[in-house]
């Protein structure tokens, strides 16, 4: 059973702006994070190269430049614990996530928020999303940063509601094509990136360790007077960090568990009968919540601490 085609495209501009605002603030703090650490790190390796280097060549000088990396390294350092980009990322990513599913949740008719209930959906949503964005304030949130928003039931836009109204089939067909196929199509690109991204550093870290061990068994067999053990080490070490920070295996394993999943519950959702009303509509509201329970950053974690292992 295919999809059919509708008239309105669900996008970010179609669904409560709070998304908007703290996905670019998200994407913003992620990118300057990921660039701290590369710089940090690349300090770190160019002030041990130099003063590897400068030891082999008995360069005096060399030994001040180094320490004046390393001192740029340790500022450098101090810079990046105020700034707490991560910590920002992480605030702004879940917020972001939160009202995405919890906009796609009120258009679909899923969890709490079925077609056809007892509960007033504006009113459900306004206090869902207050309960959400006071447990991140917790955690580093600041609704300043996301300067004048609607509050609560202000946050549900037109389209939203236009969706909603619509009958099952067509409400299920927004909810597939515009939110469970974009994310199978996102978690399948993410798996195989970061499957790609994982063999490459693998092989990189590798042989930066090979190299240590060999210019190790060089000197113990006094074949080679050259020593950058310590210098192959700290690039191996660098790697090895690199490549922890980014996650690449942890990640492959969790968004190809999330796509298989995402997947299954697509097929079910195809099998649903129309025309049964409230029974419909209840098997609907339990595979959408299921669905938006999968796609939210608190599972690709959890799944990623067992791919970590």
């Amino acid at each position: 059973m295919k999809t059919t085609p509708s008239p309105i495209a669900i996008g970010a501009r179609h669904i409560a702006p709070l998304f908007g605002v703290n996905d670019r603030l998200a994407v913003s703090r992620q990118t300057e994070a990921v660039r701290a650490v590369r710089t940090q790190l690349t300090l770190l390796l160019a002030a041990t190269a130099v003063s590897a280097v400068s030891g082999l060549a008995g360069w005096d000088d060399g030994a001040w430049i180094a320490a004046g990396v390393y001192a740029l390294a340790l500022l450098f350092s101090v810079r990046i614990s105020r700034r707490r980009a991560r910590v920002h990322y992480q605030a702004h990513r879940e917020v972001a996530e939160s009202v995405k599913s919890l906009s796609w949740m009120y258009m679909a008719g899923g969890g709490d928020f079925q077609v056809g209930g007892d509960t007033n959906p504006d009113v459900l949503f306004a206090v869902r999303l207050d309960e959400r964005l006071r447990e991140l304030v917790k955690v580093g949130w600041d609704a300043e940063r996301c300067g004048e928003q609607p509050a609560g039931a202000g946050q549900i836009t037109p389209t939203m509601r236009e969706v909603r109204c619509k009958p099952f089939p067509v409400r299920r067909d927004f909810y597939l094509r515009d939110r469970l196929e974009e994310q199978l199509a996102w978690y399948g690109g993410k798996s195989e990136t970061a499957r790609h991204s994982a063999a490459l550093w693998n092989i990189v870290i590798t042989l930066l360790t090979a190299g240590a061990l060999g210019m190790t068994v060089l000197r113990a067999w006094r074949l080679h007077d050259t020593d950058l053990t310590g210098l192959f080490s700290a690039a191996a070490a660098a790697a090895v960090a690199w490549n922890e920070t980014r996650r690449h295996r942890p990640l492959t394993y969790a968004h190809h568990l999330i796509e298989q999943d995402l997947g299954e519950l697509r097929e079910a959702m195809l099998r649903i009968i129309p025309g049964e009303g409230e029974r419909t509509e209840k098997q609907w509201a339990q595979m959408v919540a299921a669905s938006e329970r999968l796609v939210l950053p608190q599972h690709t974690d959890w799944l990623a601490r067992f791919g970590g292992k």
